[in-house]
């Protein structure tokens, strides 16, 4: 195949010698071209009409041949990227989108390894280029291609492949195949979060279960407001279930079912080692009580510093003022005080909270003091642990269903990949243009013929041609 896409560089060649020749040929004879002797040889070229005809077609064949056998064995590879990101120029993960990644190192690499190559990978990126259709753009200055994103690109195998024995086909395909792979497992949806592990169960606390269980229900209710921003409306086709349903659903797990089981802990204090467990209560509270008396001295601090501000220097000024509704207010500007009284308010909500989770886990700590679990108590409680880890096993497959048909419906397999089309009627129209292009100078050199020889004739011998015609003559008459 290769020398069939060299058929193209030799028939060009040859056009340029044809050419070279007929101008060569006018500027010897142009002084001996009367109009009436050129008449006549252009009277003269109706005889070689049949040669000439036959000559055109012969190239015409050549070069439409040759043509359409390289398109056909090595056509160019459009990929086209489809999801919505793409026209902002990013990947499906919202990082920037880079053309060079689809002929990267790596990814070349893998091709030759998938594809048992034998070439290495700068050989292999001399055989391939990349273009888009925004290229032919760039290249004039009045187009603001610059403001445009390319989400398709082409990409052309050289017929040089040949001499590695592989096929631009074979190529483009694995080349296809591979990037795919890599563009989805670096930049698309990633959902490993939704696979849940309860290995880490075995041997925990009670009431640990519930804050676990708790803490893998929001890696799956974080996970859906990405594609519920994008559509919120979308509905699986069988289920018919929403992102904002799974999202309540998962509420509902937290705030009912996770409650009733900790509550059932905590009425019959149930707990794996109760002096372990105490003990942990009493140093989480030491911890708190650090932290809210933290809390408790900036607030005091603030309160301090805004007693200390003259009431002059507190007084406000309203500013007229529009808000973006277009409605006219007074604005009120703040000063030092107001963003102190803010920090305070801050520091005593934060301190109050401590408070409350130190009251929850001495509350804890003496229901376990006090508790004397049974067997069959702690059997129910095994039982409920289950129960939970499958309804949340449940919950973890319904998003991995629905984020999955989101995926496949909203994004089409990120790429598309698709091999071109052999433009025939267009070859013949390149082929029928070159052999008009041939047949010009091939009918010029017809004219000029007789012209030429005469201008041959007519010339005075050299010694060396001279000596040449006096063995030609002898050699004629011996014979």
């Amino acid at each position: 195949m290769i020398f069939v896409s060299m058929v193209g560089l030799v028939l060009t060649l040859c056009l340029a010698f044809v050419y070279l020749r007929l101008a060569c040929r006018f500027f010897k004879v142009k002084a001996a071209l009367p109009a009436l002797k050129l008449k006549d040889g252009l009277g003269r070229l109706a005889g070689t009409r049949v040669r000439l005809a036959a000559l055109g077609t012969l190239f015409f064949l050549a070069w439409f041949a040759s043509q359409l056998s390289v398109k056909l064995w090595a056509p160019d590879m459009l990929l086209v990227f489809n999801y919505e990101e793409a026209a902002r120029g990013q990947n499906p993960n919202v990082t920037r989108f880079n053309e060079s990644g689809i002929l990267s190192e790596s990814i070349l690499e893998q091709v030759i390894q998938r594809g048992a190559l034998e070439l290495t990978a700068q050989e292999l990126a001399g055989l391939l280029a990349i273009s888009t259709p925004l290229d032919a753009e760039k290249l004039d200055g009045e187009q603001e291609s610059s403001l445009k994103i390319s989400s398709e690109y082409w990409i052309h195998c050289s017929e040089r492949a040949a001499l590695y024995h592989i096929q631009p086909r074979t190529v483009l395909s694995l080349l296809a195949d591979v990037y795919w792979e890599d563009f989805v497992r670096s930049y698309g949806e990633n959902d490993s979060v939704l696979d849940l592990s309860f290995d880490e169960l075995e041997g925990m606390e009670y009431l640990d279960v519930k804050d676990f269980l708790e803490m893998q229900a929001y890696k799956l209710k974080n996970y859906l407001p990405t594609y519920s921003s994008q559509s919120s409306s979308f509905r699986a086709a069988d289920g018919g279930e929403t992102f904002a349903s799974l999202s309540q659903k998962i509420d509902n797990f937290v705030e009912i079912e996770l409650e009733r089981y900790k509550a059932f802990v905590l009425e019959n204090g149930l707990s794996l080692n109760r002096g372990t467990y105490q003990a942990r209560m009493q140093f989480a509270n030491r911890l708190l009580d650090t932290e809210r008396m933290k809390d408790m001295a900036a607030h005091d601090v603030r309160i301090e510093a805004i007693d200390m501000y003259n009431a002059y220097m507190t007084r406000f000024v309203l500013i007229p003022t529009y808000d973006v509704d277009r409605e006219f207010y007074m604005s009120k500007t703040k000063v030092g005080v107001d963003y102190f009284a803010d920090e305070a308010k801050e520091h005593l909500e934060s301190a109050a909270g401590l408070l409350e989770e130190m009251e929850h886990n001495a509350y804890a700590s003496a229901q376990v003091g006090g508790g004397r679990g049974s067997s069959e108590v702690r059997a129910q409680a095994d039982r409920r642990v289950q129960e939970l880890k499958e309804e949340l096993n449940g919950l973890s497959a319904q998003c991995r269903e629905l984020c999955a048909a989101y995926v496949r419906e909203r994004r089409d397999g990120y790429i598309q990949v698709g091999f071109s089309q052999v433009p025939v009627l267009r070859e013949a129209a390149g082929a029928l243009v070159m052999t008009a292009l041939f047949a010009a100078p091939l009918g010029g050199l017809y004219i000029l013929e007789p012209f030429y020889r005469e201008y041959l004739d007519s010339r005075p011998p050299r010694a060396g041609r001279r000596k040449w015609r006096g063995r030609r003559d002898k050699g004629g008459s011996a014979a």
